[in-house]
């Protein structure tokens, strides 16, 4: 706990009580506002005042002083107030009791509010803007619902604090309590350090969490930062949440973004979605989404989704309602699709050193297609509806296993671009030609390997022949 000396009213000193989490900071804060009011006390009508009303009438500003607990009621041209003990009376301690200011008739366009007791003060502003630092004890701010309410800069300390912002624009910093902040239809800037609770109907948010466990309901187009664990966090449509770790987060409108994080639990309605840099997340959307550069073991529900790879991704994909694409990126990544009743179009990296698995879906209409990229690639096409296996001269080269070539009527291997059209050398496939591979293939163990002309080797498992129809492309 730090005490502030604030310079008084009549040469004296007052006390104000400062414990924030991030106390340097208040500290800060206190001592640049009590200097700001030193350096225009010569000018200020200086008061002490007692419970009750003051009304500070004439051209001259006023300002406030309160030493005891008790209701106060301020009104006219008052544009400071400070409240905390009387440092000739109660030297080094903090004023203990409850404090009530009325600030709602103060007619001064900017009022600052220098407070700090144990207990804590019950501020209510008028339609003007201003600076309430409470540094101490459980402070509650009531700022005005008024469409013509003023902007606040709105500072409190380790308490459990209830926070009202009113219909301002308004910044908002909280101690290490817990919080109750409720927020109007201004654009509000929130920086949380405790076990917080903050709503929003209206207005636009961007709220910081750097203390965890706090919980967030917000509306459309807001910015929620966590940088902590373990937020519960809904926010509106347009809005965009970048995760923490362990985070539950629900994107309520018809789309939204969330970037980053790590065990988070992500869901959506019906819309179109995004969710990029995510680690070991659980994602679950009806609608549309498109998920980037995600990594660790993450599991993708979703009405039809686009996945763009990135290196150290294991994705579980569930299509609910159309095919959805993954488009692979150069490092390690497994894409497996097998609870989908969706196909999944799969393409492998065009550069860089891979070791890829792709498995399909397997629904009666899942007909996936899964395209080998420049690496090592196992590829498994599902059970259910015809499947096409792809390989592209000029990127393939490796080894690939296709797992269940056999498991669906009608699967195929599609060669791109090793057709004699397109090579022009007369080097290139026909499907006269194309029989010497099938003529030259390998079998082991019930298995058959052809080998093609840029040497790629690719294996089907479980299969003893291969015939020439279930190949195309040239």
């Amino acid at each position: 706990m730090a005490l502030i000396t604030v310079v008084g009213a009549s040469g004296n000193s007052v006390q104000v009580t400062v414990d924030g989490a991030d106390k340097s900071a208040l500290v800060k804060q206190a001592n640049k506002l009590a200097s700001q009011l030193g350096n225009e006390l010569s000018s200020l009508d200086a008061r002490n005042l007692a419970a009750g009303s003051s009304t500070f009438s004439g051209n001259q500003a006023g300002y406030g002083v309160i030493t005891a607990s008790g209701a106060y009621n301020v009104s006219g041209n008052v544009e400071w107030l400070t409240v905390g003990s009387d440092a000739s009376n109660q030297p080094g301690t903090a004023l203990a009791g409850w404090v009530n200011l009325d600030a709602t008739k103060a007619t001064a366009s900017n009022l600052n509010v220098l407070a700090g007791t144990n207990a804590g003060v019950n501020f209510r502003a008028g339609s003007q803007s201003g600076t309430f630092l409470g540094g101490s004890g459980d402070n509650f701010f009531q700022g005005s619902n008024l469409n013509n309410a003023g902007d606040w800069n709105i500072s409190v300390g380790d308490g459990n604090n209830v926070i009202n912002s009113g219909n301002g624009n308004n910044t908002i910093t909280s101690g290490l309590g817990d919080n109750t902040i409720t927020l109007g239809n201004g654009f509000n800037q929130v920086h949380s350090n405790g076990q917080d609770t903050i709503t929003a109907s209206t207005g636009t948010q961007n709220i910081t969490l750097t203390g965890a466990s706090s919980t967030v309901d917000v509306g459309s187009n807001s910015l929620v930062v966590d940088t902590a664990s373990n937020q519960q966090i809904t926010v509106g449509g347009s809005s965009t949440v970048v995760g923490g770790s362990q985070d539950l987060v629900t994107l309520a409108g018809t789309t939204g973004t969330v970037t980053g994080g790590e065990l988070s639990t992500i869901s959506a309605a019906q819309g179109d979605f995004m969710v990029a840099n995510a680690k070991n997340a659980d994602v679950s959307i009806l609608g549309n989404l498109t998920f980037k550069n995600g990594t660790g073991e993450t599991t993708i529900t979703a009405g039809q989704s686009t996945i763009y790879g990135a290196e150290g991704l294991d994705a579980h994909v569930n299509a609910t309602s159309a095919n959805s694409l993954f488009i692979a990126t150069t490092g390690n990544q497994t894409l497996d699709g097998a609870s989908s009743i969706y196909g999944i179009h799969a393409f492998g990296a065009d550069s860089g050193t891979t070791a890829q698995t792709f498995i399909g879906g397997s629904g009666a209409s899942a007909a996936d297609t899964l395209v080998a990229g420049t690496g090592n690639a196992t590829l498994t096409g599902g059970s259910g509806a015809a499947n096409v296996f792809g390989f592209r001269n000029g990127v393939a080269g490796a080894d690939y296993t296709i797992t269940d070539f056999g498991s669906a009527a009608g699967n195929s291997v599609l060669l791109v671009h090793y057709d004699s059209a397109y090579l022009k050398n007369g080097q290139g496939y026909t499907k006269d030609n194309f029989q010497q591979v099938l003529d030259a293939a390998t079998h082991q163990n019930g298995n058959t390997t052809i080998t093609l002309s840029d040497n790629s080797k690719i294996t089907f498992v479980g299969v003893d022949s291969l015939n020439i129809n279930q190949f195309s492309g040239f």
